[in-house]
């Protein structure tokens, strides 16, 4: 059996072929994620965009090129009554929905992460139900419900329906940081002789305080945005999407592009406080690292 010696000079010369090829290879990756990156969120955020720019354009045509640079669509908002009435009944709605799914969604997320009891995967699957359902289904599923039981559409049954997918959001959130900080210390609250209450209002709520008020701010973005499920359980009120859908059907001026710019740059500006907070650049930031490191805060 003969065997074949490789020079050290062709091992050499093949060295920085080989180097070459991975380097170029890796910035030919590099370069395909960054464009697809990048093309996610020109798809994502185009509509936006255009949307702003057609909000500042003088011609009540929306066609390119634009006419002139105005802030008349603006102030056409500020003396719409209807669309003012619109604007504040969704926010009504948005709060008070956020409101209700974070009292549920912590209670619901304490009992996962810290009661525990058997078939509580069935549980997690069934709160997680309304988040996954399609809104359309889920719209005609509750107006059912309420009609069985002669409820009016109307305030009650909006809230109620923003609520059932708000609620899932608020939970995982809040049992995702629960299931990260430590039980100890409220055993300790309580071996100190604090009650449940005074433990959870004491203990456990600063700690889970900065997940609660990001899932509420995602809750509120949801709820602002919503047209599916509103559609189906508003009642003579509708709420913003619900009432441009209705100008819809009979054309529209670009003040509806005034509001919806202010309310999608207030959308995008929560979604990135809320993760702000939760990447843990909320407050305590400075406590956590010096608890980590062991030294104390500056």
């Amino acid at each position: 059996m003969s065997s074949v010696a490789t020079s050290p000079e062709v091992v050499a010369d093949a060295a920085p072929g080989a180097d070459a090829l991975r380097r170029v290879l890796h910035w030919a990756g590099t370069l395909l994620v960054g464009v697809f990156v990048v093309s996610v969120y020109v798809f994502l955020y185009a509509p936006l965009v255009v949307t702003a720019l057609f909000s500042f354009n003088s011609s009540a045509v929306q066609t390119l090129p634009l006419a002139h640079f105005t802030f008349g669509w603006y102030r056409a908002l500020l003396h719409d009554s209807q669309m003012q009435a619109a604007i504040f009944y969704s926010f009504k709605v948005a709060f008070t929905a956020v409101a209700v799914a974070a009292v549920f969604g912590t209670i619901f997320a304490l009992l996962i992460g810290r009661v525990g009891f058997p078939g509580s995967n069935v549980f997690q699957a069934l709160i997680a139900a309304p988040l996954v359902t399609p809104g359309m289904v889920l719209g005609i599923s509750l107006l059912i419900v309420f009609h069985s039981v002669n409820v009016t559409p109307g305030f009650l049954t909006i809230v109620v329906g923003h609520a059932a997918f708000i609620t899932p959001l608020v939970t995982f959130i809040v049992l995702q940081r629960l299931r990260t900080a430590d039980p100890t210390l409220e055993q300790a609250s309580m071996d100190c002789g604090a009650g449940y209450l005074r433990t959870f209002w004491h203990v456990t709520l600063p700690g889970i305080r900065v997940a609660l008020i990001a899932a509420c701010l995602l809750g509120f973005t949801l709820s602002m945005d919503e047209i599916a499920v509103t559609f189906f359980l508003a009642g003579i009120q509708g709420t913003l999407p619900v009432y441009v859908w209705g100008l819809l059907r009979f054309g529209f001026t670009p003040e509806v592009n005034a509001a919806f710019t202010l309310i999608g740059s207030g959308s995008v500006l929560l979604i990135v406080i809320a993760t702000a907070l939760l990447a843990g650049w909320g407050p305590g930031r400075r406590a956590r690292r010096a608890a980590t490191t062991g030294r104390r805060p500056r």
